[in-house]
């Protein structure tokens, strides 16, 4: 069903503001020329038109009072502060959620620097253990020289003993 404006104003009633919808009530509050925000609550500016239509005695004073679907404007502030709260929590979570994954960044980092830290001193083990099988290697070739020399010095002792004698 429509919203008919001319029907609206010809006969209105509690009800029927009730069941509009905000940009119908809109156009209602422009037609009487009430003034509203146009980031008003639904409820505000209903409440603005039952006001209204009361102080013009289109609508008796009673309807203010059996309005109860109509918040008051403490309702309105209430409102205005739960969605700042939500949104302070919104905030908050995303600050939180922030502030984890920072964390885990944080511990990948320090993880992957202690795994390189590891492989470089692998690393360092493996290049001194091999120095220190070059060092091994050499002395057992010198030490091997060594007795090469004295056996060929002791050949030549045998040869000029043998030489001598004979």
């Amino acid at each position: 069903m429509s919203f008919n404006l001319d029907k609206f104003v010809g006969g209105p009633s509690v009800e029927e503001l009730d069941s509009l919808k905000k940009s119908e009530i809109v156009k209602v509050a422009k037609h009487y020329g009430i003034e509203f925000q146009p980031l008003m609550w639904k409820d505000e500016i209903k409440r603005y038109v039952l006001e209204y239509l009361v102080d013009e005695s289109i609508l008796p004073s009673t309807v203010l009072e059996t309005a109860i679907t109509v918040p008051t404007d403490n309702t309105f502030e209430l409102k205005r502060l739960e969605t700042e709260m939500n949104k302070e929590v919104g905030l908050k979570e995303m600050e939180r959620e922030r502030e984890k994954e920072e964390r885990e960044m944080q511990m990948q980092m320090q993880k992957e620097k202690k795994e390189r830290e590891m492989q470089m001193q692998k690393e360092k083990e493996e290049r001194e253990m091999q120095m220190q099988m070059q060092r091994e290697e050499k002395a057992r070739e010198h030490e091997f020289r060594l007795k090469q020399l004295e056996l060929g010095v002791i050949k030549g002792s045998d040869l000029k003993i043998g030489l001598d004698t004979g």
